[in-house]
C-alpha cells in the first residue's frame, strides 16, 4: 500500500491499520481505491473506530468527575440526545476528498465542538424569538420595545453575551458516551459539467459519486454549566427544541443532524463516581534554608556533600553583593577595605589584603543567578545607549546573568 506522506513518516509506518488513532488515519493516512489508476482516488471505510473506541468510556467519566467538581460552584444540565438518524458534521473542512468529519485529533472520535453547540442553539434562538433578525437580537435594548421583547432580549444577552458583557452559560464540548457506528454515505450529483459551468444541465452526463463518512445511533451527551439556574432552565429548553427540531452539522434541509433525547434521568452508569473525592489543595513543600555559616560548614567538611544552593539563604549577600562580585570576577588581591562588609567565609584575608575563598568561589558561581534575577546586584555602572539600556532592563534573568 502507497502512504502519502512525508518520507521520515512513512519510514515509521508500515501499515496502515498499525495506527491507532482513527483521527490521523482518516486524516492523513486513507488507502487508495485503484492501486493500478493513473489518477489517485482514495476510499473511505467505514468500519468502526478500533482503538479509538477504547477512549471513549475513560473520557466520559473524566468530565463526568470534572462536573462533580464543579458542582460547588456551578450549575449544570446533562442533556443526552442520540442522532435520530445520521449526522455529519465538519464536511465543508480541509480534506484530500474534500469530505471532512470533525474528529478529536487528540482522542480521534468524533465530537461536537462547544462553538458550534453553542452556534445551533444562538441561530434557533434567533430565528423563533427575533424571526431570523440577528441585527434585531443583538441591538441594544430600548424603551420604545415591548415588555416580550425586552425580556427576550434580557435572556438572550445573559445567555450568549453582546458587546458589553460576556455570556453567563458554558456550552461545553459533546462527546460520545457509548461506540461510535459509522456509515458511509453517497452524494450523486448528475450535472457534473453543469455545475462546474462548462455545459447545461443535461441527461447525458454522467453521475459522480462522492462517498462521505456519517455517524448514526450515536448518543451525545450535551453539557451547560452556569452559576445561575435560572440560566439554565432557560437554555436547557433551547438547547432541546434547538436538537430535535433545527439539526446539528451538514444537510440538516436533507434530514441529517437531527436528535432525539434519549433519557430524562442520568443513568446509573453516568453519574458521578462515588469514589470520586475533589483534590485539596495543597502548598507546595517548602525545605528550611540555611545560613552562609552552615553552608560554609557542610562546605568544609569532606565528608558531606557540597551544599544545595537552592537551599542557600541569599539575605547575607544582599549589602555586599557587589564586593564579591568584585572580588570574585579578580586573580588579584584586593585591599580589605574595599571588602567591608562582605561575609568573613567568602574571603582570605593576608595582611590587609584578601583574595575570594574556596567556599566564595563556589558560592558565587552558584549564587550569581539569584542575586541577578533579584535585581540585587548591579551591572556595572557604565553609560549605556538608551536602546541598549532598554533592552537590558527587560532581559530575562537567564541572560541577564550571561551578560
Amino acid at each position: 500500500m502507497q502512504l502519502y506522506c512525508p518520507s521520515d513518516t512513512r519510514s515509521l509506518v508500515n501499515n496502515r491499520d498499525d495506527i491507532s488513532n482513527f483521527a490521523l488515519r482518516y486524516q492523513y493516512f486513507l488507502e487508495e481505491e485503484n492501486p493500478e489508476s493513473q489518477r489517485v482516488k482514495f476510499m473511505l471505510n467505514a468500519s468502526q473506530l478500533g482503538d479509538s473506541q477504547r477512549a471513549i468510556e475513560p473520557l466520559r467519566d473524566r468530565q463526568t468527575n470534572q462536573l462533580n467538581y464543579l458542582a460547588k460552584d456551578y450549575r449544570a444540565f446533562c442533556g443526552f440526545y442520540e442522532v435520530d438518524w445520521r449526522m455529519v458534521t465538519g464536511l465543508g473542512g480541509d480534506h484530500v476528498q474534500e469530505t471532512n468529519m470533525t474528529l478529536d485529533h487528540v482522542y480521534g472520535i468524533p465530537y461536537l465542538p462547544g462553538s458550534a453547540f453553542k452556534g445551533i442553539v444562538r441561530s434557533w434562538v434567533i430565528q423563533e424569538d427575533f424571526n431570523g433578525d440577528e441585527k434585531l437580537a443583538m441591538r441594544d435594548i430600548e424603551d420604545s420595545d415591548d415588555v416580550d421583547l425586552k425580556k427576550k432580549k434580557n435572556n438572550f444577552f445573559d445567555v450568549f453575551g453582546n458587546q458589553k458583557s460576556m455570556g453567563q452559560v458554558q456550552f461545553l464540548s459533546a462527546y460520545p458516551t457509548n461506540n461510535v457506528v459509522l456509515s458511509l454515505d453517497i452524494m450523486n450529483p448528475h450535472f457534473p459539467n453543469y455545475y462546474i459551468g462548462t455545459e447545461l444541465p443535461t441527461d447525458t452526463q454522467n453521475p459522480n459519486p462522492i462517498n462521505f463518512l456519517t455517524l448514526k445511533q450515536t448518543l451525545f451527551r450535551f453539557v451547560l454549566l452556569s452559576r445561575k439556574q435560572d440560566l439554565i432552565d432557560i437554555t436547557k429548553d433551547w438547547t432541546d427544541k434547538a436538537l430535535k427540531s433545527k439539526g446539528l452539522g451538514a444537510k440538516t434541509a436533507s434530514g441529517y443532524g437531527y436528535f432525539r433525547q434519549q433519557f430524562t434521568d442520568i443513568p446509573r452508569s453516568f453519574r458521578p463516581d462515588p469514589n470520586f473525592q475533589i483534590p485539596e489543595k495543597t502548598r507546595p513543600q517548602r525545605y528550611p534554608q540555611v545560613s552562609l555559616d552552615e553552608a560554609f560548614q557542610q562546605f568544609s567538611d569532606p565528608s558531606e556533600p557540597n551544599p544545595d544552593p537552592q537551599l542557600i539563604d541569599i539575605t547575607d549577600l544582599k549589602n555586599c553583593a557587589a564586593q564579591l562580585a568584585h572580588v570574585a570576577t579578580l586573580d588579584d588581591y584586593i585591599e580589605l577595605s574595599q571588602l567591608e562588609g562582605v561575609h568573613p567565609t567568602l574571603i582570605d584575608p593576608d595582611d590587609g589584603y584578601a583574595i575570594v575563598s574556596d567556599f566564595g568561589t563556589w558560592a558565587w558561581e552558584n549564587l550569581k543567578a539569584d542575586l541577578l534575577s533579584a535585581r540585587i546586584l548591579e551591572l556595572p555602572r557604565l553609560i549605556y545607549a538608551t536602546a541598549f539600556r532598554r533592552k537590558l532592563k527587560n532581559l530575562p534573568s537567564s541572560q541577564l546573568v550571561s551578560v
